[in-house]
């Protein structure tokens, strides 16, 4: 009685909402105009459904980025099984589309309203839903449980922080948790905070993050050694994912370095492309010259930035630096993925934010595979050293690629999962009964 109550009353407060949330996306689309299209999706009209797919949501551009390795491999073993890839964002959107082509369907996922997640499970009959990282509706979930859907929760993480807020509305969480057919969670401390919320320990799997088993593909690869040839030979950074009041602390730190080398390059990705236009104008302010990705625009020996306003292309870009800086970390923000670059051998800067990464993080500086920076000053000099260096930068390079190699593996213990889930056979889609592998990471207190 008391779950239905507290689903009816969510359920409710997104019916009100509804019109708050129509005026939000019209507000957001007067900078990010893609938020004004497509609509109708939102509330469940699509142009197709297709029936009987594997079902795979991610929220946004890192989550999208996250699920290519499982993609990719559901598409080799069962090319007869269409994908259905849905997103929250324009720039989750974007990605899909950059990534997959036409390969795969996608759509925007519906508003969490009872009716509208109903009729879509019902249209879709999908095989299962695959939920990236922690994107959980509830009014998704209980659709799919109703239509005996099984829903796996995959390359999952919990923050001390989210935990606390499910831990407050426990009545409409922790039987949505408990409706969940399975969680591969990416690391123990992840796998105790859901244990902690009230799910079945036989649900709860340590499988290790998938995002270890990206690989760097062919045209990425031959993409970065044309790039690299048109550029030529000059010392490269890339401050990867950034956000706002990053950027001035960063550009701080490259005038510094260019004291020392002239020629440096800084390769300056925001992590959401639609500011590319302000740090333009932060660019003609503090005298950069400067080149634009979105101009299709190649660095000469005159500029000193190459403003990346695209997306999809983070791991080109990787291949290209000598040294890679991770955003978000500096501001508070939390930090963002260090895997990328540590697969590529590039050496990795991160400053003192870094929760959304902690268990992986904290692994890393045990292994001396990653460099820490607090300071504009710190920054710059720790650049000069890796870019000065050629045996600095293999020490770290090679220290960095080492650990990547040893966490992979999490891709196959999912989609072992995933196919006994599909088989609908109660003792292989139990996690407990498959053979177990050591945790890819020595786990200390923390978020990965």
């Amino acid at each position: 009685m008391k779950t239905r109550l507290a689903l009816t009353a969510y359920s409710l407060i997104w019916s009100l909402l509804l019109p708050v949330v129509l005026l939000r996306l019209w507000l957001k689309g007067r900078r990010q105009p893609d938020y004004r299209l497509r609509w109708p999706e939102r509330m469940g009209h699509w142009p197709l459904y297709p029936q009987g797919c594997l079902w795979i949501h991610a929220v946004s551009v890192g989550e999208t980025i996250a699920a290519k390795p499982l993609v990719e491999q559901w598409q080799q073993r069962h090319p007869d099984i269409p994908i259905l890839l849905t997103t929250m964002t324009p720039t989750g959107s974007a990605t899909v589309r950059k990534l997959f082509g036409t390969t795969v369907h996608h759509a925007y996922l519906p508003w969490d309203m009872p009716g509208l997640q109903r009729k879509l499970v019902k249209r879709l009959q999908p095989r299962l839903l695959v939920i990236m990282e922690t994107e959980l509706w509830p009014n998704l979930i209980h659709a799919c449980r109703r239509a005996e859907v099984p829903v796996l929760l995959a390359n999952a993480r919990l923050s001390e922080q989210s935990q606390r807020g499910y831990q407050r509305v426990r009545a409409l969480t922790r039987p949505m948790l408990r409706s969940l057919s399975g969680i591969a969670a990416q690391h123990t401390p992840d796998a105790d905070r859901f244990a902690a919320l009230g799910v079945d320990a036989r649900k709860l799997q340590v499988t290790g993050s998938i995002k270890f088993d990206i690989t760097l593909d062919t045209r990425t690869r031959d993409l970065s050694k044309q790039l690299s040839k048109a550029i030529g030979k000059r010392p490269i950074w890339i401050a990867a994912s950034t956000h706002e009041g990053e950027d001035e602390v960063l550009l701080k730190a490259h005038g510094k370095l260019k004291i020392k080398l002239p020629d440096a390059l800084l390769i300056l990705v925001p992590r959401h492309p639609e500011r590319a236009d302000r740090i333009a104008g932060l660019l003609y302010k503090q005298h950069f010259q400067f080149a634009r990705r979105s101009l299709d625009q190649v660095p000469n020996a005159d500029q000193s930035v190459f403003l990346i306003d695209s997306l999809g292309e983070l791991m080109t870009f990787f291949g290209l630096a000598q040294a890679a800086f991770i955003g978000n970390s500096l501001n508070g923000g939390g930090g963002h993925n260090p895997i990328e670059p540590a697969s590529v051998g590039v050496p990795v800067l991160i400053g003192p934010s870094y929760t959304n990464f902690q268990t992986i993080i904290e692994a890393m500086r045990a292994e001396q595979a990653v460099v820490m920076v607090h300071s504009v000053d710190e920054l710059r000099d720790r650049l000069l050293g890796l870019l000065q260096s050629k045996d600095l930068r293999d020490t770290y390079g090679q220290r960095a690629y080492l650990f990547y190699q040893q966490q992979q593996g999490a891709l196959k213990r999912l989609m072992g999962w995933i196919e006994n889930l599909l088989n609908r056979n109660p003792e292989l889609a139990d996690p407990l009964r498959q053979p177990t592998q050591p945790e890819p990471v020595d786990e200390k207190n923390g978020n990965s």
